[in-house]
């Protein structure tokens, strides 16, 4: 992006990623537009922002969208359930054919570090990657893992970033590196500034950056009460 602003698109504008990534973004001068399906709840005003109420899984809405735009950041996220997840893997579908089509080029899309390799996190650390991958998780992480192959087949500018488990404190600062980090616990304000970095640095065009807020720490009860539960 050469360190102009961008005119940025962001999916998932309305989720607690979504917010920090649009706040930051205008910030830091881009021209955003923010696509949610509930723009009435939005809570963010600026006269560098536009509200898109659509759906993410709507090919008119993800067509229209990305036409103005020349970057794209994909912060979508599902709730755990029992039941088939697709929102994932359908946005992520019909961004490749809409960046493509409209020769658009940069595609940023979040999943997560449970899509990784195995860390070095001990009985307990391992315990919870596999209760949450293969059991609570199971339905999200294998759409995650759908949208991950469609992006990765694509010829765009693409970067899959995994952050591990995410809270709302704020900030340290953001360690990345390709593939896998060690590191269990990121702040939701630290990945906004690092999707938006990418912007202006090619270190990770079509790879996987795994990044992690370093030492940050949080109780396994913070954890499930209030990012597994949503309490």
């Amino acid at each position: 992006m050469t360190g102009e602003p961008a005119r940025l698109l962001v999916l998932g504008a309305n989720g607690p990623t979504g917010r920090r990534t649009v706040e930051q973004a205008l910030e830091r001068g881009h021209h955003v537009n923010a696509l949610t399906r509930h723009p009435e709840t939005f809570p963010i005003r600026h006269d560098r922002l536009h509200v898109t109420a659509g759906d993410a899984t709507d090919p008119a809405v993800i067509d229209a969208a990305v036409a103005n735009t020349n970057a794209v950041i994909c912060t979508i996220g599902a709730a755990f359930t029992r039941q088939p997840v697709k929102v994932y893997s359908t946005s992520a579908r019909l961004l490749v054919d809409a960046i493509g089509r409209h020769e658009k080029r940069r595609l940023i899309v979040v999943t997560s570090s449970g899509l990784g390799p195995p860390q070095h996190s001990g009985v307990i650390g391992n315990f919870f990657r596999v209760l949450m991958r293969d059991h609570v998780g199971k339905t999200v992480y294998d759409d995650m893992a759908e949208m991950e192959s469609s992006v990765s087949a694509s010829d765009l500018d693409w970067t899959i970033v995994r952050p591990p488990g995410l809270t709302n404190q704020p900030g340290i600062g953001y360690a990345v590196a390709e593939d896998q980090i060690e590191g269990g616990i990121c702040s939701r304000e630290d990945l906004a500034a690092m999707l938006l970095d990418q912007l202006d640095d090619d270190r990770f065009i079509r790879k996987v950056a795994a990044m992690t807020s370093p030492g940050m720490t949080a109780s396994a009860r913070y954890m499930i009460w209030h990012e597994m539960l949503k309490r």
